[in-house]
């Protein structure tokens, strides 16, 4: 599992199309960059989550191990 730390956290700028660092405020994040509004996620990594969380769909997210 990853630990993000607040040196390496970056989020997907559209304008940029890539993951970049990000300036945050109260209201919303922006891009070093461009300065443009950055997005948690791009649009296939988003797909990509999406359906993993899917409902009906087997994962291991929510299994555990049965302990006797």
């Amino acid at each position: 599992m990853r630990h993000p730390d607040y040196y390496q956290e970056s989020k997907y700028c559209p304008r940029c199309d890539t993951y970049v660092r990000f300036l945050q405020s109260t209201e919303a994040c922006f891009c070093v960059e461009c300065g443009s509004k950055v997005r948690l996620f791009s649009p296939g990594d988003k797909r990509a989550f999406m359906q993993a969380i899917r409902p009906g769909r087997k994962n291991d997210l929510g299994q555990q191990k049965r302990v006797s």
